[in-house]
């Protein structure tokens, strides 16, 4: 297709800018999947009665929508089976057919699933497993959308931007979704209401996907030779459409020291999704329509950090790659780390401090963004969809380790359950971020010190911490060696 050619007084403030118009209505879409699949994280707040260790479930009297802990986990395990089941057809399907109609596909399941979670709710415990799992299905599309949407559409001096507004579904799914669901949640229309508003603001955005997305910049009808050349330049030819070197990639040391980082990113960041609503309202005592603000504030600041990181990877340039990897992730991780084991230790009539907390660890965790999501994207090139759809399935383990580990620890919502679980982030990300910053602690030193730290950890709740002890073994050894790779073969 022959691209217009423009004379200077032709050229307005958006002719020249279609990259940026997909880039916002890309984010939208994959933020409103995600917006669609964490409504349940709030409304479990405002569905059933509010139960305790003091005011424990009744099993035999409880209502239609009392759930317990396990019940509680198994919705977000329903998810997390969607979302694998659906991460590698995804990939096929893109591979094969682009990304305007295979993504609008999945936001088509999103939008229905999420329309009748009210009725399955009520109608049975079965159909509303079946309902999470679709939506799940659908989360299934989000990474490798991203992948697609930065290779044919960002600049390669734009890969920063592209990457951190497009990764920051999570952020603003949250920042969307809970004031407004606290909102609707405490109104005469109720919690049904948030998801029916949910699915018609989903419907909306990927019927202007399908209408407005093409696949390459070079099929879209308001594409300009000026915008393609700017897109283009440097690049050097990319395939629409070329068969995946999967063996290639899984083999490759970069693209594991990704993935590896995503885990650890991932783990915490879902956390908070999930649990942030239930430990200020169960434990700190914040009413309703408070905890739904006090979750998107957070959020949304760590959105503007996130971009502003994003932005800055792309601009400074009198220091190495290597050196800014260092800065950024040192600033994510140990901040963050530092302030989740704050957090375990400030009881209820401190609640503002755990909200300060909270908000520092938001700010500081949006500067990973300088780290392996542009990294991914700048190595894998056109193949970088499939290398984030592997980044979804390490989210799908996110999404069955922290239910079990707060079903584990948390069975009375206390303070002294929570610290514990605080105290495991918090551990694993100081202790990995030493180990990026000394690379010469060898495998079993790293162990080692580490399960002294938890030893140490034991005492402040022997009970509760036992457990999990060996779990944090293993994901501890994980997180430690993660970056220590990302910066080993990344950047040098």
């Amino acid at each position: 297709m022959r691209k217009k050619s423009l004379n200077v007084e032709d050229i307005g403030c958006l002719t020249t800018r279609t990259r940026y118009i997909i880039l916002f209505l890309g984010s939208a879409c994959i933020s409103s999947i995600a917006s669609n699949m964490v409504v349940l994280n709030f409304t479990l707040i405002c569905m059933g009665r509010e139960f305790n260790e003091t005011n424990p479930i009744d099993l035999e009297n409880r209502g239609p929508y009392d759930y317990t802990q396990s019940e509680k986990s198994i919705l977000m395990w329903a998810v997390a089976v969607g979302t694998l089941t659906a991460a590698w057809p995804f990939h096929w399907f893109y591979q094969k057919y682009g990304a305007r109609y295979v993504f609008f596909t999945a936001g088509l399941i999103s939008t229905v699933s999420t329309a009748v979670m009210p009725f399955t709710a009520g109608y049975s415990w079965l159909a509303f497993i079946v309902a999470r799992f679709f939506q799940g299905v659908s989360f299934g599309a989000d990474f490798a959308a991203i992948g697609l949407i930065v290779v044919h559409w960002a600049s390669l001096k734009q890969h920063g931007l592209f990457i951190s507004l497009l990764s920051s579904f999570s952020q603003i799914s949250v920042i969307f979704t809970m004031p407004i669901a606290g909102e609707l949640c405490v109104s005469s229309f109720g919690w049904p209401s948030v998801y029916y508003v949910h699915a018609a603001v989903s419907g909306v955005l990927f019927v202007a996907w399908l209408f407005y997305y093409r696949n390459t910049p070079a099929k879209h009808p308001a594409m300009t030779e000026i915008e393609l050349e700017k897109i283009q330049r440097g690049k050097g030819e990319v395939k629409e459409k070329e068969d995946t070197p999967i063996k290639a990639i899984m083999t490759n040391h970069i693209m594991w020291s990704v993935w590896l980082s995503a885990f650890g990113e991932l783990m915490m960041s879902q956390f908070i999704v999930m649990y942030g609503p239930t430990y200020l309202k169960e434990v700190l005592g914040f009413r309703v329509a408070e905890t739904g603000y006090f979750v998107a504030i957070p959020r949304a600041l760590h959105l503007a950090f996130k971009i502003v990181s994003g932005i800055a990877s792309d601009r400074i340039q009198f220091l190495s790659e290597k050196v800014k990897m260092r800065i950024f992730n040192t600033i994510a991780l140990m901040v963050s780390g530092s302030f989740f084991c704050v957090l375990g230790f400030l009881p209820r009539d401190l609640a503002n401090y755990a909200l300060a907390s909270l908000l520092i660890i938001e700010c500081s965790t949006g500067f990973i963004c300088g780290g392996f999501y542009k990294c991914a994207t700048l190595v894998a090139r056109q193949h970088s969809h499939f290398v984030l759809s592997q980044i979804q399935f390490i989210k799908c383990l996110s999404l069955f380790i922290e239910p079990l580990l707060v079903f584990l620890i948390c069975k009375h919502n206390s303070l002294t359950e929570w610290r514990v679980v605080f105290l495991f982030h918090g551990v694993l990300l100081i202790g990995m971020n030493f180990y990026i910053l000394h690379l010469h602690v060898t495998f079993f030193n790293g162990f080692y010190i580490t399960g002294i730290v938890l030893l140490l950890l034991a005492f402040v709740d022997f009970y509760y911490t036992i457990p999990v002890v060996f779990m944090n073994f293993f994901c501890v050894k994980v997180y430690l060696d993660i970056n220590a790779v990302l910066v080993l073969f990344c950047f040098t």
